[in-house]
């Protein structure tokens, strides 16, 4: 019986809006989208096919991986890798993209299937798709999580005990390190992050799994709402609509503020950008104030000194102007801003899993309450 794969093949245009929707979903980390994009465009200049299959694809019995890039997205660091010698080491077939994937192979003794993005993102989406390309592969419409994340371990595959390992850990300077098993997904994280301080930034390649494991435990379909979204704001653009609305309707969103990042405090601590970005309202906000706290991404925020919408669900910043997604390493002080949220996707909303990404996963003894029963109407 012959089975016949759909897949979709990703052109120039499909590719743009996938960087952007992703940016987006990213929530302020996710990594660069300029770097995602222009690589992704170097590989079609290449003749490389950039292929999406849907979770269902991926048949039972073969496996796929997870590749990631791990570190800080400060803003003292965040154009380093828009460079043409990086682009080149990265697709080069020597890479720490293809070394990842190669290493693996070795040791599962098996040839990959495809790739998934472990999260939605400007770059961590994107990378799942360059490696599958440099490797003619596919890649899968699905990730860990529903948006970006700033640890390893705040991923599906946690609570359904999928192990991370085997994980490659490799980076541009050439290391290049197998993690055959590791006590917990936490420690996982401080190995994968330690190695990013090393490096100056690593790709992790991990949690190879078979396809009746993926079916059951990701979360199908991001990518495909990330390329709607990025279609959603380049229509608007072109019939020259409200961008931001166009934005916020075609995620599902609901405005949460409008205003001027009055102050923005970051540190690069431990191979993350932590910050408040702190925000004068303007508009209907006017006389109020939004604080959202980051580590990487857009977790907690207090509207007038009371917590607002908070982690899991999505906080999302969009220039006022433009309607485009900002992330953490470009944001300024003075820059005008509208401030949206999206629902967590229901996994996260459960009990065991929203003890995972919740306020009190960070510290913060705030009880998570779901952003639709908090939202105020202005």
């Amino acid at each position: 019986m012959w089975i016949i794969m759909m897949v979709r093949r990703l052109n120039r245009i499909d590719i743009s809006d996938l960087c952007a929707g992703a940016t987006v979903l990213g929530t302020g980390g996710g990594g660069s989208p300029e770097l995602g994009l222009s690589l992704l465009y170097k590989l079609l200049e290449m003749g490389k096919e950039i292929k999406l299959i849907s979770v269902t694809e991926v048949p039972d019995d073969e496996i796929v991986v997870h590749p990631a890039m791990v570190g800080s997205i400060a803003p003292s660091k965040g154009e380093k890798g828009e460079t043409e010698e990086y682009s080149s080491k990265i697709l080069s077939e020597d890479g720490p993209l293809l070394t990842g994937l190669r290493t693996l192979e070795e040791v599962l003794t098996k040839k990959i299937y495809a790739t998934v993005p472990v999260e939605l993102g400007g770059y961590n989406t994107p990378v799942a798709a360059i490696l599958a390309a440099l490797a003619d592969l596919p890649f899968v419409d699905g990730d860990t999580i529903g948006r970006a994340k700033p640890e390893l371990m705040m991923q599906t595959y946690t609570i359904h005990h999928v192990p991370i390992t085997p994980m490659v850990l490799t980076d541009l300077k050439g290391n290049s390190v197998l993690v055959r098993k590791v006590a917990s997904f936490k420690d996982a994280e401080r190995i994968a992050r330690a190695m990013a301080v090393v490096g100056g930034g690593t790709i992790a390649v991990r949690c190879p799994v078979k396809g009746n494991v993926l079916k059951r435990t990701i979360i199908p379909g991001g990518v495909t709402k990330a390329i709607e979204i990025g279609k959603a704001l380049r229509e608007a653009e072109w019939h020259q609509k409200n961008p931001v609305d166009a934005v916020i309707h075609a995620s599902r969103g609901t405005e949460l503020f409008q205003g001027m990042v009055y102050q923005f405090e970051w540190e690069d601590r431990d191979g993350f950008l932590w910050g408040t970005i702190t925000v004068q309202g303007e508009g209907r906000y006017k006389s109020h104030e939004l604080k959202v706290w980051l580590k990487n991404e857009n977790l907690l925020s207090w509207l007038d000194g009371k917590p607002y919408v908070l982690t899991p669900d999505l906080i999302c910043i969009l220039d006022a102007a433009t309607g485009k997604p900002i992330t953490n390493s470009k944001m300024k002080e003075g820059m005008k801003i509208v401030v949206f949220s999206i629902p967590a996707h229901p996994f996260w909303r459960t009990e065991d899993a929203n003890d995972l990404v919740s306020p009190k996963h960070f510290d913060f003894d705030i009880p998570y309450t779901p952003m639709e029963k908090v939202i105020r109407v202005f």
